[in-house]
């Protein structure tokens, strides 16, 4: 699956990284002296659950060198969600779905005028990242789940279908995934 992880920040390194180190392609929009430096000698992150140095790694500030995605794991903080959501539109195919990871529970609603209903999940991190300095991201604590679904609660093939593909994925820097 190709996905795009939009906000490289503290979650966004950590779901991104496990996605990569499990062996999906990723590519991370990231900005500043953070992106600057997982360009130039990729993305290190701590954990307690294990470190791990992805050295080369797909990352742009230029939302249009990524393309179309499969997934779209959306990290900014809440207070740019809409102006993210209109910056990543051209990462939208007709089977994308996006997965909210914000702390806050409106984020999903906010997507669908920008994005379209078709294309929005429901989801929740549970795990704590912090970067520590450029290109290095730690984890706090051992837990790193992830919960998604649609929004109105059923059960999609969709949903599914990332469930299954997410299910078996397993890295140093990963944990449980839930639906």
């Amino acid at each position: 699956m190709r996905f795009a992880v939009i906000g490289a920040g503290g979650t966004g390194a950590l779901l991104g990284a496990s996605l990569q180190h499990a062996g999906n392609d990723v590519s991370f929009l990231a900005r500043g002296t953070h992106f600057a430096a997982i360009k130039g000698d990729g993305l290190r992150i701590e954990s307690e659950r294990g470190n791990v140095h992805l050295q080369k790694v797909k990352a742009t500030d230029q939302v249009d060198e990524i393309g179309i995605v499969d997934v779209i794991v959306f990290c900014v903080k809440l207070w740019d969600v809409e102006s993210a959501g209109v910056q990543i539109r051209p990462l939208v195919g007709a089977e994308t779905c996006l997965i909210p990871m914000q702390s806050g529970i409106d984020a999903s609603e906010r997507l669908i005028p920008i994005l379209g209903e078709e294309h929005v999940l429901s989801g929740v991190a549970m795990l704590t990242g912090s970067i520590v300095g450029p290109g290095i991201v730690r984890q706090s604590g051992t837990h790193h789940r992830i919960i998604f679904g649609e929004l109105d609660g059923t059960i999609s093939d969709r949903a599914n279908r990332l469930f299954d593909d997410l299910a078996g994925e397993r890295s140093p820097c990963s944990g449980d995934q839930g639906s």
